[in-house]
């Protein structure tokens, strides 16, 4: 089998359900005012009041931001938030005010308003993708996320079947709540999996998996370079 790096990087493109969700408005204006001010309360001292950033943090507004977060999910970002930030003291800002700080951003990088709040539900955040406006590109070799069943292939070859859409995401935000694909949908996609034999795949066969790892897809065949394998649900429905 031909080497994922012998490849050069193409783009495939993937019609998502609620990929420009985003854009229908997910906030309201006054959700988004909420979090500003809280925003120049908690959050301005290292990121900057004007979102440009500073020596100890990044900006977040414009290419800095979109090159971070762009085809990742809310929740991931909200995951972010909630967790490092403040960076010296995560815990003095509620959850509910950081969640309003995210609507903030979205609106700051303009995302527009709607005319619901954006809710503290983590299924729901994980189902809204940030994307630009249209169709969304995953290029092969981005770290994508998917759901599938654990199956024997051909020779010593293990392969996920019943896969659901990939979801780009960012290895380091990776917990035992990550939404990025665990509660996403089985579906019709199969993908090779290559370099398998470090996670014992025969241990888990016929399991629902979440396989983490590098894209490539060609004509013939796609394939997950894995980067980790670990079990969503004992049997595959």
């Amino acid at each position: 089998m031909k080497t994922l790096v012998a490849f050069a990087v193409a783009s495939t493109v993937l019609m998502a359900q609620n990929d420009d969700r985003i854009w229908s408005g997910i906030y309201t204006t006054a959700q988004a005012e909420r979090g500003k001010i809280a925003f120049l309360k908690s959050c301005s001292n290292c990121h900057n009041s004007t979102l440009e950033g500073t020596a100890r943090a990044p900006a977040l507004h414009g290419d800095r931001f979109m090159s971070n977060w762009l085809n990742t999910n809310v929740d991931t970002l909200f995951t972010k938030l909630r967790d490092t930030m403040p960076a010296t003291y995560p815990e003095t800002v509620a959850d509910d005010v950081k969640l309003d700080i995210l609507t903030y951003l979205l609106q700051a990088n303009s995302f527009p308003a709607g005319s619901a709040e954006l809710k503290l539900d983590q299924k729901e955040l994980g189902s809204i993708q940030i994307v630009k406006q249209g169709t969304r590109e995953i290029p092969n070799f981005a770290l994508v996320a998917i759901t599938g069943c654990l199956t024997p292939g051909p020779g010593s070859s293990w392969i996920l079947t019943n896969a659901g859409d990939p979801v780009v995401t960012r290895e380091d935000t990776r917990d035992e709540t990550s939404t990025d694909a665990k509660a996403g949908p089985l579906g019709t996609g199969t993908y090779v999996l290559v370099s398998v034999t470090a996670f014992h795949p025969a241990s888990h066969q016929g399991q629902k998996m979440e396989a983490r790892g590098l894209l490539y897809r060609e004509p013939k065949e796609s394939r997950i370079n894995l980067t980790s394998l670990r079990t969503v649900a004992a049997d595959c429905r």
